[in-house]
């Protein structure tokens, strides 16, 4: 009786040493990919022509660091670099189109942890965004261009989640949320416009690494 007690509360510490307590922090790395195409049509002439087909790869490897101000409540701040490219089989109007695009992304954010289940959270997080981009596009004189863009705004990740694996180490996932951004457009000093975009995205999903400390 006596051993079955003493392992109770054993297992009953390890849980407790899982929770996300005041003083806590971490660092975390993520590293994706994604390979796609897109298809776009339009009936004004000389841009964007029916049947216009493109291949797109990007990359983002980033990082972020956390502390947690309270219990189950922490500030962190995330810094990534994405990258994308499509190829020069990118055809307009009988011109191969290719488009480099670099950017430098960071974002100060607050998350709760809401304990579902042991070792389990659910983790919905508020993030600022500020993104500073790059946009390269090589072709004929015609279409070739270097476009720069800074873009301000804030989104909710609604579906996020971590798993504490052990003390030190969790891994989670986030399947999207609802952002709301404004970016400055700056082809030259004479060429400048804004768009304000509302974002409800719930199709791409992410995983990351936490190492607790």
């Amino acid at each position: 009786m006596k051993r079955i007690l003493l392992l109770s509360i054993a297992m009953l510490m390890g849980i407790a040493s899982f929770a996300q307590k005041k003083g806590d922090m971490y660092v975390s790395g993520f590293f994706s990919a994604d390979l796609g195409g897109y298809t776009m049509s339009s009936k004004e002439d000389g841009y964007a022509p029916s049947g216009w087909n493109a291949f797109e790869s990007s990359f983002e490897i980033g990082g972020e660091y956390a502390y947690f101000v309270a219990d189950n409540f922490r500030l962190a701040l995330a810094i990534s670099l994405p990258f994308s490219s499509t190829p020069p089989s990118e055809e307009i109007e009988g011109e191969l189109i290719k488009q480099n695009t670099f950017a430098f992304d960071i974002c100060p954010n607050v998350s709760y942890y809401v304990k579902l289940a042991d070792k389990f959270y659910y983790t919905p997080t508020l993030c600022m965004f500020f993104q500073r981009e790059n946009i390269n596009t090589k072709g004929s004189e015609l279409y070739a261009s270097k476009l720069h863009t800074s873009t301000w705004g804030g989104y909710i990740n609604i579906l996020e989640f971590e798993f504490k694996v052990s003390e030190i180490f969790s891994i989670g996932a986030n399947a999207g949320g609802l952002g709301v951004y404004s970016t400055n457009y700056a082809y030259s000093a004479d060429e400048k416009y804004r768009m304000n975009q509302f974002v409800c995205d719930f199709t791409h999903g992410g995983v990351d690494f936490k190492f607790y400390f």
